[in-house]
């Protein structure tokens, strides 16, 4: 997407451009300045580096591109009232700006496909999604961008205008239609689709959990069951029957579900705001590119055109309002104290679990601890220690 056509002498007016400078200006620093601080967020804080949040370091890296390289000549082009870059540059300008804008959008698609997968399988989870594939998914984005982005640098536009003060917008029905779909329309099916399971899901799980009749039966490859009997250092599979266990599967369940529902809401988040910034500029381009009376009036457009801009500030925002770990890692950076330091579990989460005497009673502590890679629940017994193990990497 870039601006739409101006040509003819430039009107510059010093009590426009003031006012305007200093309002854009304000606002791309905010995008700069958020977006680094979101990617330093995940980079000092290990608890969050895990794939989801790599998705979100690839949504604001591009928002981050965008602010830098797009937004000052975008603000610059504005302030004038003409472009003042060349005609090469102009080109090279809006296939950036298209590359930052889709690969933006489309993060948030894999965001949507992460977030079902880690609802509808939050315990098989971490071997679905793996660093190595959550890595390929981040260059899929940028590889599928570039290729939407990179037609009008190859012929696919309309005839180059003989004003070089002014950079035109790509109307060309065909692209625009293509830029549109592919930027657009179908990564916003598929976020819809995604999130509409999500829901779906998260509805189900929820009232299963609550009301406790999840199935207690858990596939080997979820539930090691480890008994160390004292003095002995044999180690024997087994299964647990009775309260204790009912509760101890319950509970790692839940409280792993609780944590991708969570996670799910935050972003959900971000995907409205997503839909709301850009659905009025995605409507107007393919409209008004085959239909020139359906043209919106220059000053809506570019009105429309900056809300999808301003997308690239949001997200910042909705982090730290709607995610304790992003508010906290905020903080700290800001304090100038980048987390290195291992933690061994990031939630501790404490129950108590009673099993009847003729099946032995365990002991009155029990803890689950989550640390993003791997859960552990343990507790006592009388007749030894049973310690039970959920490999969530």
């Amino acid at each position: 997407k870039v601006f739409l056509k101006r040509g003819g002498a430039a009107h510059f007016s010093l009590a426009r451009a003031l006012p305007l400078g200093m309002v854009l200006g304000a606002f791309i620093i905010f995008a700069i300045v958020g977006n680094v601080l979101v990617i330093l967020s995940v980079v000092c804080n290990r608890h969050l580096r895990i794939p989801t949040n790599y998705f979100i370091i690839n949504l604001a890296i591009a928002d981050l591109l965008l602010g830098t390289t797009v937004l000052p000549v975008s603000a610059t082009l504005e302030i004038l009232n003409c472009w003042v870059f060349g005609r090469i540059f102009c080109d090279i300008w809006a296939a950036v700006d298209v590359l930052c804008c889709t690969a933006s959008i489309m993060s948030l698609c894999v965001i949507s496909i992460d977030r079902y997968i880690g609802v509808r399988y939050p315990l098989q989870y971490p071997t679905i999604v793996t660093e190595r594939r959550a890595l390929f998914a981040m260059l899929g984005v940028w590889v599928l961008a570039l290729i939407i982005s990179i037609g009008p640098l190859l012929g696919w536009k309309d005839p180059p205008s003989d004003d070089d003060t002014v950079c035109p917008i790509t109307e060309e029905p065909f692209y625009a239609l293509f830029s549109s779909l592919g930027s657009f329309y179908i990564p916003l099916v598929i976020i819809l689709v995604m999130y509409c399971r999500v829901y779906i899901v998260a509805k189900r799980t929820t009232k299963n959990l609550e009301a406790g009749v999840m199935s207690e039966r858990m596939d080997a490859n979820e539930l090691t069951l480890r008994i160390h009997y004292k003095g002995s250092h044999t180690q024997d599979d087994c299964s647990v029957t009775g309260k204790g266990q009912m509760r101890s599967s319950l509970t790692v369940k839940l409280l792993k579900f609780s944590r991708e529902k969570k996670a799910a809401k935050t972003l959900g988040v971000v995907v409205g705001m997503f839909i709301l910034c850009w659905l009025p500029f995605f409507l107007a381009l393919p409209i008004g590119s085959f239909n020139a009376k359906l043209r919106p009036p220059e000053t809506f457009f570019k009105v429309i055109f900056w809300l999808g801009y301003f997308n690239s500030c949001l997200n910042p925002i909705i982090y730290p309002c709607y995610s304790r770990e992003f508010k906290q890692a905020f903080i700290r950076i800001l304090r100038c104290q980048c987390q290195q330091r291992k933690r061994q579990g990031w939630q501790t989460y404490n129950y108590r679990s009673h099993m009847s005497p003729a099946n032995h009673t365990y002991a009155d502590n029990s803890s689950v601890c989550m640390n993003g890679s791997q859960q552990t629940l343990s507790f006592g017994c009388e007749w030894g220690v049973l310690e039970t193990v959920v490999w969530c990497v």
